[in-house]
């Protein structure tokens, strides 16, 4: 039990928790696009902020401190840990609506700024869904 307090497995957690609200900010584009009938590429996608790519860098952290794990500490922490991820990223349900409303509404401000009739087309899109 203590190598669950070992710098690399808190590490791991703390990237693990943002990889998921990542995740869940791009299901939720997702669900938008899908409620209103419009493609995710292209279109959908673009109600993720502009730092979204940089989610990239969080999701190859967690593999390279799962390697950190595996060598550092055991392997069986590293795959328990692994395992762990995955079947909690399958069950927890993501509450959709009170995590991302404000980013996505932001972004659809920031579209409006550039391109009005855009921005409204956004605009509509979040607030058939209730965000």
């Amino acid at each position: 039990m203590e190598n669950l307090s070992h710098p690399l497995v808190i590490a791991f957690i703390i990237s693990w928790i943002i990889e998921f609200y990542l995740f869940g900010m791009q299901r939720a584009s997702l669900l938008i696009s899908r409620q209103n009938n419009v493609e995710w590429r292209g279109i959908g996608e673009q109600l993720l902020p502009d730092w979204y790519r940089l989610t990239w860098i969080v999701i190859i952290a967690n593999y390279v401190l799962l390697v950190a794990i595996l060598i550092v500490i055991n392997w069986k922490l590293a795959i328990g840990l692994l395992v762990i991820s995955f079947i909690l990223s399958t069950i927890i349900p993501i509450p959709f609506r009170p995590l991302y409303k404000k980013t996505f509404r932001k972004k659809v401000e920031k579209i409006k700024s550039t391109n009005h009739e855009a921005g409204q087309f956004f605009s509509k899109m979040l607030d058939n869904t209730g965000f």
